[in-house]
């Protein structure tokens, strides 16, 4: 689990799961409060996750395919994608 903190106040976090075996990182989720949407947290979030596991080979995510925002998203921290299944969009870094 990682929780991002600002002030003393929790503003989201992520839940990871290292694949050693494979060497690398599926971020099972990402979430902000949304009262602290559009402040860049998420974007930390992101970047200090990936700072933190540097050496792993690859980061993996999936989302809902509905999900717009967070499409746009993804893609613009450098996620490509690599396939859509069940409703599902599903990236690598």
């Amino acid at each position: 689990l990682f929780t991002a903190i600002v002030d003393e106040k929790i503003v989201g976090g992520a839940i990871l799961f290292l694949d050693s075996k494979n060497n690398t990182v599926y971020i099972g989720r990402i979430f902000v409060d949304p009262a602290e949407f559009k402040k860049g947290y998420g974007m930390a979030i992101m970047k200090e996750i990936e700072s933190m596991y540097s050496n792993v080979s690859a980061f993996h995510l999936d989302t809902p395919e509905w999900n717009v925002r967070t499409n746009r998203f993804y893609k613009k921290l450098g996620y490509k994608e690599l396939k859509k299944e069940k409703g599902f969009v599903f990236y690598q870094k």
